[in-house]
């Protein structure tokens, strides 16, 4: 199984001895590769769980390796003896599983699904100089959007649209900036 993290925002490590005692001493080992970045003691919250956490500073994929002692100086260790050692692995990444979903529909916003462009200024030849695209998270309040509206429901973004042109029909450059 694997644990999804966000940089800079704590993550729990948790782990449950099947037998259910409590009064031991687990601790996580964070390592990124081979090369050991934290020790984490586990605190006894009852019934074998035991839960510590852990707040990575950057991105990358980490392992987590639970072991449990007898002792609180972590001098007798009843893994693998009693206890299995577990490894998780953690994935930290700079924003979370929301922060990809809401990406994704822009980009669908992007191919123009659920878009509505407004406040548009042409040149003399009818060629759009500057316009507003707004990428609505569905088709419903993409339909309900009106000229000119503000902050509507189910708005996921917005964009400055700017274009040039050769001339008639001959577009120069166009340019997309989200606000």
């Amino acid at each position: 199984m694997s644990i999804p993290a966000k940089v800079g925002e704590s993550v729990t490590l948790a782990m449950v001895l099947d037998d259910g005692v409590t009064g031991l001493f687990p601790q996580v080992e964070v390592y990124v590769g081979a090369a050991l970045q934290t020790t984490i003691d586990l605190s006894d919250l009852g019934k074998g769980r035991y839960e510590g956490s852990w707040t990575p500073a950057s991105v990358g994929t980490y392992s987590a390796l639970f072991c449990v002692y007898e002792d609180a100086g972590h001098t007798v260790e009843l893994s693998p003896f009693l206890y299995s050692r577990e490894i998780e692995q953690v994935f930290v990444m700079q924003s979370d599983i929301d922060d990809l979903a809401a990406e994704i529909v822009r980009l669908l916003g992007l191919n123009l699904e659920n878009t509505f462009i407004d406040n548009t200024t042409y040149d003399a030849d009818s060629m759009m100089l500057t316009g507003r695209l707004r990428v609505f998270d569905s088709r419903a309040n993409a339909l309900a959007a009106t000229e000119g509206g503000v902050g509507e429901t189910g708005t996921i973004a917005e964009y400055n649209v700017e274009s040039t042109h050769f001339g008639p029909n001959r577009v120069r450059t166009m340019r997309m900036v989200k606000d």
